[in-house]
């Protein structure tokens, strides 16, 4: 009896035992998933990828998914659906408009002046085209390859407002892509903690199965400001599929025709951010002065894009060297030189690349000046306009209705 109970009682307590570490186990795997997906969420989840995006292809586009309406020619973003608030991007709004969509939210959104290295000389790097031009495909015989005109970072922000989806540069080589935000000339405090995306990024081709890019705001020396962000692009869902015509970026201009690739469809991949996703604070939003993607090296982009209510920024953006320059046609002198027909001093054609050539060597040009308070006087100021602030010593660009006048002491980029 007792050698019984002995044994029960030791059965008894090995049950036990094995009953107390299936507990620990369980508790142990439910705190590792918790903490998994904390991570998960915290670097992963806090980008949202929108309901619906709409463009200007052929008059109007919307689409929701890869099935949704193919687009083939130019097509610009001009509006995206978050849950039930439409957000106008500034492009074109008219579009929602002449469409039946006047109820959403009037943003103004516009591509990161951007820069890269050219590193690569795979064949799949590319730069896409759309593969119709009104109504015809383009073929190698009809657009047999690309100038020498512009810069690759170019195609990262033409369009309106740069937010063109139909054109992208394919597998750029792995690298920090700064976009060209040299710094951030200012974070809007306000924006921080509102419910508007401040930043849009792109993905429009195929992205690597498990790779990421990693977007992230840091300070002047590089250390991250908040908390980065890694997207991997494989895992969102597709909002469109777009056809395109590829010319290859890895061998000089002007870039080939590549037959091989061309008059294919990608999918089309939009996500969206907002300050506070990246951790930023109305503590730390002075020390984010610069804005990167970390390029997985796989990384599709058509555009990235900033509120300008949210940021304004400015940057340093290397000249266009190559290709042909233009003359300029207006010019007022008064070295009685207009107009000499020379070698050397064709006057004012020589000055190339300008819309207005000035000289003299002993008269200032001298812009409308009025003193801060003044400025008020200005009663429908448009962007662009600039004037020199008597108070304060500056030249001033008007930048928006938000920001308002800002002095011009800092590059920007077109």
């Amino acid at each position: 009896m007792v050698f019984y109970n002995f044994v029960n009682n030791h059965d008894m307590q090995h049950e036990n035992n094995n009953l107390i570490l299936t507990m620990k186990q369980i508790l142990k795997t439910n705190i590792l998933i918790l903490i998994t997906s904390f991570l998960f969420n915290s670097n992963f989840n806090s980008q949202v990828r929108p309901d619906a995006v709409y463009g200007d292809y052929n008059g109007y586009w919307t689409s929701t998914n890869a099935n949704g309406t193919l687009s083939r020619e130019t097509n610009n973003l001009v509006g995206f659906t978050i849950g039930s608030t439409i957000y106008g991007t500034g492009a074109d709004n008219s579009v929602l408009t002449s469409h039946g969509i006047t109820n959403f939210v009037n943003e103004n959104y516009k591509a990161f002046p951007s820069s890269f290295s050219v590193l690569s000389t795979a064949n799949d790097f590319l730069i896409g085209q759309p593969a119709y031009a009104n109504g015809v495909l383009q073929t190698n015989a009809t657009k047999p390859n690309l100038s020498c005109d512009f810069s690759l970072a170019y195609y990262l922000r033409d369009g309106k407002n740069g937010l063109d989806l139909s054109t992208a540069i394919f597998n750029i080589p792995k690298q920090d892509l700064v976009y060209y935000v040299n710094v951030l000339a200012d974070i809007n405090p306000s924006c921080i903690s509102d419910n508007i995306p401040d930043i849009i990024v792109t993905q429009v081709g195929e992205p690597h199965a498990t790779f990421t890019d990693i977007f992230k705001f840091t300070d002047i020396n590089g250390v991250t400001i908040g908390n980065e962000k890694a997207v991997a692009f494989s895992s969102a869902t597709p909002v469109g599929k777009a056809q395109w015509n590829f010319y290859s970026a890895s061998v000089a201009c002007p870039y080939p025709f590549n037959s091989g690739f061309s008059n294919t469809p990608r999918d089309v991949r939009v996500l969206t951010f907002k300050l506070s996703d990246f951790g930023i604070t109305l503590a730390n939003y002075t020390s984010a002065v610069k804005f990167v993607q970390v390029l997985s090296g796989f990384s599709d982009v058509a555009f990235s894009a900033y509120s300008t209510n949210s940021m304004s920024l400015y940057c340093l953006e290397n000249a266009v060297t190559t290709g042909t320059a233009l003359d300029t046609r207006s010019g007022i002198t008064s070295l009685n030189r207009a107009g000499a027909e020379t070698v050397n001093n064709n006057w004012p054609m020589v000055r190339k690349g300008g819309y207005l050539a000035l000289e003299s060597n002993k008269k200032p040009f001298v812009i409308t000046r009025s003193s801060t308070a003044n400025l008020a006087n200005i009663t429908n100021p448009v962007e662009g306009m600039m004037v020199y602030d008597t108070t304060e010593n500056c030249l001033k660009i008007y930048v928006n209705a938000a920001i308002g006048w800002r002095c011009y002491n800092k590059k920007t980029c077109p």
